[in-house]
C-alpha cells in the first residue's frame, strides 16, 4: 500500500490518495478538509505553455479502484476519448508544497488539476461554459471529493479562467493524452516544481528500492567516472531550489546535497550526492523516506 495524504494535515489511510476541493466551512469532512485554503502569490504564477506528452503512468494514484470519506471511485484504464462537463472548483495554499496522488509536489503556481477518475498524468483541455474561455492543464492529482464537482483546479489554472471570486464554474473537460495500457512509471519531476518539505506528511509505508546504475555498483570513491545522484527535484527560480534543499538538509545528515544549475534550460536542479558507494545510495534513499518523498530520479554525471 502506497503513502497517502489527505489534506487535513493528517494522514488518511485509504488508497494512497490526496483529496482535493476548494470549499471552506465545518461539515461534511470534505470541507474540514479544505478548511483554510486560499489563493497564492500572482508574482509567482508560472503561465508557460503546457506540453501534451503520452506519458506513462505514474507508480502512484493508479490503483483500479480507491476509497475516500467512505465512497468507492473508480480509475480509468486510459484516457482515450475521454470527454466530461460539469462544476470545476479550484485549491490552494493549504497543499502547496504537498505529494499529489501521482507523487509529484503539488505547486499551485503551475497549470495543473485533480480528477478522480482520469489516469495519472493525463493532459486536458478545459474550457469554460459560459464565456468560451479554454486551457490545458495537467492531471496529477485526485479529487475534488464533492457530488456536484468533476476537477479541482490549481490556483494558476483558476486565475487563467477568472474563477478565483466564484470559487467554481461549469466546464468542459476533453483528454488530449492517453497512455499504454498498464505501463507504470516514476512518478516524473519535471520543472519547474515547488517542494517544501513538511514534518507532517506521511512516510511511505516502505522505503522506495531504486535499481543501482552500474558505474554506481563498481565504484567505492569520487575517482570513478562518473558520479551517481538522486535529483529529487528542478526549478526554474532558484530561491525555490533552495528552500527544497534547506528543508532536505534537517533529513540528510551526512549525506551530501546540493544545487547544479542547468545554463541551457535555466533549471536549478537538487541532487543528493555524488553518491560512490551502494552504502551510500541506500542512505540517501533511507533519507529521503524520512522527508516523506517518494519521487526521484537516478541520474549520472561527470565529476
Amino acid at each position: 500500500m502506497k503513502m497517502l495524504t489527505l489534506r487535513v494535515g493528517v494522514c488518511l489511510l485509504a488508497a494512497g490518495l490526496t483529496s482535493s476541493c476548494s470549499a471552506v466551512g465545518a461539515q461534511p469532512a470534505w470541507k474540514l478538509a479544505v478548511a483554510g485554503d486560499g489563493p497564492g502569490d500572482p508574482a509567482s504564477l508560472s503561465m508557460r505553455k503546457v506540453i501534451v506528452e503520452n506519458l506513462p503512468k505514474s507508480r502512484y494514484g493508479n490503483a483500479t479502484q480507491y476509497k475516500v470519506f467512505g465512497k468507492d471511485y473508480q480509475v480509468l484504464d486510459s484516457a482515450e476519448g475521454f470527454k466530461e462537463r460539469g462544476v470545476a472548483s479550484w485549491y490552494g495554499k493549504k497543499f502547496h508544497g504537498r505529494p499529489t496522488s501521482s507523487g509529484e509536489p503539488y505547486d499551485m503556481h503551475l497549470l495543473t488539476a485533480a480528477h478522480k477518475h482520469l489516469p495519472l498524468p493525463t493532459f486536458v483541455r478545459v474550457t469554460r461554459v459560459d464565456t468560451g474561455q479554454s486551457i490545458v492543464v495537467k492531471v496529477n492529482d485526485r479529487g475534488p471529493f464533492v457530488e456536484d464537482r468533476i476537477i479541482d483546479l490549481s490556483y494558476a489554472a483558476a486565475v487563467e479562467l477568472d474563477m478565483l471570486e466564484q470559487g467554481k464554474t461549469e466546464v468542459f473537460i476533453e483528454a488530449l493524452s492517453t497512455h499504454e495500457p498498464e505501463i507504470q512509471a516514476e512518478a516524473e519531476v519535471a520543472p519547474p516544481k515547488v517542494v517544501v518539505v513538511q514534518a507532517e506528511v506521511a512516510s511511505p509505508a516502505e522505503a522506495l528500492s531504486e535499481p543501482l546504475p552500474e558505474p554506481l555498483l563498481n565504484a567505492e570513491s569520487e575517482d570513478a567516472s562518473e558520479w551517481t545522484y538522486l535529483q529529487v527535484g528542478a526549478f526554474a527560480n532558484a530561491g525555490n531550489a533552495e528552500t527544497m534543499l534547506d528543508n532536505l538538509q534537517n533529513f540528510l545528515a551526512e549525506v551530501p546535497a546540493e544545487i547544479s544549475h542547468d545554463a541551457a534550460l535555466n533549471l536549478f536542479r537538487v541532487r543528493i550526492g555524488p553518491l560512490s558507494s551502494e552504502q551510500s545510495m541506500k542512505d540517501a534513499q533511507s533519507s529521503l523516506t524520512q522527508a516523506g518523498i517518494q519521487s526521484y530520479k537516478v541520474i549520472s554525471a561527470n565529476p
